[in-house]
């Protein structure tokens, strides 16, 4: 619906029907400059309505409506437009709401605004146009050149992770953190005075200032099966790693990964917002007994002691040292066979079973293959400890537990070792559980392998 008024004005109808001298050129005649007045003063004020309390704005003292004409200044082009009026996150020059206007016709033509038309916000100055009003008030020549809003500001203390991407001056960085539990691996850091984009631009917080860091995750492999070194709720060993940025004293908890940590992320941004005069702000990693941190100034690790053969090169070895199936036979009743081989060696500060290595450690995880045939329905038997005697970088380690039935044999070296020198004792014991047997009782032992693993 539509609608019309005559030269008395009724507060907040966009409809007026002419009463004066001559105006604006319409199709549909010329709507006299009173007339013309009348219209723009109802369209202005009620257009002050909508937008003054907007938030976010920056609306010029300047600002009121205009009907919008040929570049001679004379024809109407069905339009008016009001402002400058500049909207949070709306690009430069677009500071004009414009509406369609349309004559009412007859002898005395008017104005008038559909009732349902909805104003088109922040638009471009119509191209090949001029301005004008009855009152002869001119746009402002920089109107178009209006300053955007400062964006709102921050909470105190924001600490946020999106996956949304921003656009951001990062300095480049490459340094990471891995635990059992994922490897988040940096892209760049950043102290951008302004945040995100559009409507949802912040500023930091009074006194305070942002710091971002755009980061991928990804899972974290064991490097002796390929497969997720941590799976929630089967793998024993540690706790799920926690998360925090350290400014000063205060850790602020963060989430970097879902609950399903295989899941890969391509990119992530972790926004906070710290006081001005903080000098580090570190991304930290707490698993069980071990802290590990990025510093978000520099994208460097502020850790490397800390399990260090996460980040060594050549961590993994294959051995390929094989024993041919080979016989040992004793006495009337025990006949033997035995095959046996070291697959692959690995270096690493965690595994599965025994957690993290102790401090200045690192696990040696030793993949192992056997098979053992005798005749067990009338003896039975076990493996002479030790199974390996082992070499770390030339000096002997410790006895280490485990026979050659079990799949993986794990041992401790120093976090520094490059070459492992592993010599297998494959000596079996028997007994006799039939009285007669012959022989009752006895041992075979058969040939040592050697293996080296050479670590980076």
């Amino acid at each position: 619906m539509k609608t019309r008024v005559g030269c008395t004005l009724a507060a907040g109808l966009l409809a007026v029907s002419g009463c004066g001298a001559s105006g604006l050129q319409t199709g549909a005649g010329t709507v006299e400059k009173k007339t013309a007045s009348a219209f723009l003063t109802t369209a202005e004020s009620d257009w002050h309505r909508q937008v003054d309390t907007e938030p976010n704005q920056n609306l010029s003292p300047q600002a009121r409506c205009y009907f919008v004409t040929g570049a001679d200044g004379k024809q109407s082009l069905g339009t008016m437009a009001c402002g400058p009026l500049r909207r949070l996150g709306t690009a430069e020059r677009q500071v004009w709401d414009i509406a369609r206007i349309e004559p009412t016709g007859g002898d005395k033509p008017g104005l008038e605004l559909a009732d349902d038309e909805q104003w088109k916000r922040s638009q471009l100055r119509p191209d090949s146009s001029a301005f004008w009003r009855p009152d002869d008030k001119p746009a402002d020549g920089n109107a178009d050149a209006l300053a955007a809003p400062p964006a709102p500001a921050a909470k105190t203390g924001l600490t946020s992770v999106s996956g949304k991407r921003e656009v951001l001056d990062l300095k480049p960085a490459t340094d990471k953190l891995v635990v059992p539990d994922g490897t988040l691996t940096l892209k760049g850091v950043a102290t951008p005075e302004i945040f995100g984009s559009g409507t949802e631009v912040l500023a930091p917080a009074s006194g305070e200032k942002f710091v971002a860091a755009v980061f991928g995750t990804s899972p974290t492999l064991d490097p002796l099966t390929n497969g997720p070194a941590y799976v929630p709720g089967k793998t024993k060993g540690t706790p799920v790693t926690k998360w925090t940025v350290d400014v000063g004293g205060e850790q602020r908890p963060v989430t970097v990964f879902s609950e399903d940590s295989s899941a890969a992320t391509v990119e992530q941004t972790l926004l906070v917002s710290v006081p001005k005069d903080s000098a580090e702000i570190l991304l930290t990693a707490t698993s069980g007994s071990v802290v590990q941190s990025l510093s978000l100034t520099t994208g460097k690790r502020t850790t490397p002691e800390v399990a260090a053969a996460y980040y060594r090169a050549g961590t993994s070895t294959e051995l390929n040292k094989a024993l041919p199936t080979t016989a040992r036979n004793q006495g009337q009743y025990f006949k033997s066979s035995f095959s046996l081989s070291l697959k692959k060696a690995v270096l690493t500060p965690w595994d599965p079973a025994r957690g993290w290595a102790p401090q200045g450690k690192a696990w040696v995880r030793v993949e192992i293959g056997s098979r053992l045939d005798y005749t067990y329905v009338i003896y039975s038997s076990t493996w002479v400890s030790p199974f390996l005697t082992v070499t770390a970088d030339g000096a002997p380690i410790p006895a280490t537990q485990g026979n050659p039935d079990a799949d993986v044999i794990t041992f401790a070296v120093p976090a520094t070792t490059k070459t492992v020198q592993l010599t297998t004792n494959s000596t079996l014991k028997f007994t006799s559980n039939t009285s007669g047997a012959d022989p009752m009782a006895g041992a075979v032992t058969f040939p040592p392998l050697t293996a080296t693993a050479t670590f980076r």
